[in-house]
């Protein structure tokens, strides 16, 4: 049974999600707004993504020293590349301070988030797994399963032409945070969502959210 609209959260809580493109991360995130509506969400990672990208661009227009030595800036990809498992974990390594600041600031503030994106590897970010944080993976089994969500999301999606590059992007990050799941079970939870409905899903969260509140 999910818990009532107005369950209590921990004003410092932050979750973050992670998975591949069509594991239901925005899906679930809304859906835990309806059961704790203290929490506030933060999808838009690529946003992020495409800052940082703009400051290299700046950097590159207006200082003679980085055009001559692009190598030296950070590669930030465009956010419609699908990345690989060791792609996203150099983006979020990239990335990691933005989180930090963000986390930093929510806490300070006393507003319980959530945070999700294809940017986001638990493995990455483990350093900021400090008192009421928390990263969860969605993650499915099969590359049929993944077939069948991206379709429904979006049936003329260029994503149903990779697949198995999806997929085995989600089978390493589901490898990663299993890693961290087995020695911090009250910080990282793997959960598949292959077969699973949103009711069923969002109960392994809260039970999850209520080990992390303890």
């Amino acid at each position: 049974m999910l818990q009532k609209r107005n369950a209590s959260i921990p004003g410092d809580f932050v979750l973050f999600i992670s998975g591949v493109p069509g594991v239901g991360k925005t899906t679930l995130s809304y859906e835990l707004l309806k059961n704790y509506n203290a929490f506030r969400i933060i999808e838009e990672t690529d946003l992020i993504r495409e800052v940082l990208r703009g400051y290299n661009d700046y950097l590159l227009e207006e200082h003679d020293e980085f055009r001559v030595h692009k190598s030296s800036l950070p590669c930030i990809t465009d956010h419609t590349h699908l990345l690989s498992f060791q792609e996203a974990k150099e983006q979020c390594r990239i990335m990691t301070k933005s989180f930090e600041r963000i986390v930093s600031r929510q806490k300070r503030k006393h507003i319980p988030t959530i945070i999700n994106g294809v940017h986001v590897v638990p493995e990455v970010l483990a350093e900021i797994a400090i008192d009421n944080i928390a990263f969860i993976d969605l993650y499915v089994s099969t590359e049929e399963a993944l077939f069948i969500r991206l379709k429904g999301r979006e049936p003329n999606s260029y994503m149903l032409k990779h697949i198995p590059f999806i997929f085995q992007t989600n089978l390493e990050l589901l490898s990663s945070t299993k890693k961290m799941e087995h020695l911090y079970p009250k910080k990282f939870k793997v959960i598949d969502v292959s077969s699973a409905s949103i009711s069923e899903a969002i109960q392994e969260i809260q039970a999850f959210i209520q080990l992390e509140c303890l």
